[in-house]
């Protein structure tokens, strides 16, 4: 089994899974899932900040300007904002032998948790995260 998640649903995936009381396997999977997200989600902010040094307004010395507040000084806005909505539509893909184990586990997470109520944003990452997890489809032995 194959699972894709956008870099812009890193953030919330992570702090939803975060938030779920685990016990034993359960979360040890779920350490081992959160663990590669955040390992991905530092090469995205590695990548948003060479976009933002990218788009932005230089000094003589060749330096992205940064303003007072703290913000870089962005020379076109839209630009910016259509090369990060790129970058955030890209996807971590999971998949093999060494993650089947995981992947099989969080898919029975998310199955056990279909009968919660969830509202706003965790209400969405769920079912983003269960269309991930394909927990709509059969699960066999414990596994696909």
């Amino acid at each position: 089994m194959k699972v894709e998640i956008e870099y812009g649903k890193l953030v919330a995936s992570i702090n939803f899974m975060y938030e779920l009381k685990l016990v034993r396997k359960q979360s040890r999977m779920r350490r081992r899932f959160i663990n590669i997200l955040n390992e991905r989600l530092k090469v995205v902010e590695e990548d948003r900040k060479e976009l933002l040094q990218e788009h932005s307004r230089k000094d003589e010395n060749g330096e992205a300007i940064i303003k007072p507040d703290g913000n870089y000084d962005v020379k076109d806005m839209v630009a910016f904002s259509n090369d990060l909505k790129e970058l955030y539509a890209e996807k971590l893909v999971i998949e093999g032998e060494d993650n089947r184990e995981m992947i099989s586990t969080i898919k029975q997470i998310l199955k056990k948790l279909e009968n919660e109520e969830y509202e706003g944003q965790t209400s969405e990452i769920y079912d983003y995260l269960c269309d991930q997890f394909g927990i709509d489809e059969e699960i066999e032995g414990g596994e696909e």
